[in-house]
């Protein structure tokens, strides 16, 4: 049953001090639309869970060898995936946002945003012990 509370907390990668998935928003001059139809695919997330999210479909995972990464399916002026893991610290409860890509005539761009999400995933398993220095809860776009 899902409730007023969120069901799925959602976390931003920090490179440093900056979070990526800000700094993804403004490289890729994401407009107020695109935002806000971001905004309210990760609200829905964060209300109805995980598995409840791959089952519609607006979560899939990614091929190639990076089974722990999901790319959230925005359907906008652009094909908007930002790519996520479960967890690091509650798998169950939580996922984090780890970069930004877009999707057109059926490839990512960037191609390796895959790969890059995969090697931001590890780093967080390696320094679970210090997540708050390496991730921010969501941040509205």
């Amino acid at each position: 049953m899902v409730t007023g509370r969120d069901v799925t907390q959602i976390w931003d990668f920090l490179r440093g001090a900056r979070n990526v998935m800000h700094d993804w928003a403004e490289e890729e001059k994401l407009g107020v639309r695109e935002r806000a139809q971001l905004n309210q695919k990760l609200d829905m997330l964060g209300r109805i869970g995980f598995e409840t999210a791959r089952h519609l479909e607006f979560l899939k995972g990614t091929s190639g060898n990076y089974n722990h990464i999901f790319k959230l399916v925005v359907k906008s002026q652009r094909m908007l995936r930002p790519m996520l893991c479960r967890g690091t610290r509650d798998s169950a409860g939580e996922v984090t946002l780890l970069a930004g890509a877009i999707e057109k005539d059926s490839r990512l761009h960037p191609a390796d945003a895959a790969g890059q999400a995969e090697s931001r995933r590890l780093f967080l398993v390696d320094h679970r012990e210090r997540l708050e220095q390496h991730r921010i809860r969501h941040e509205r776009f």
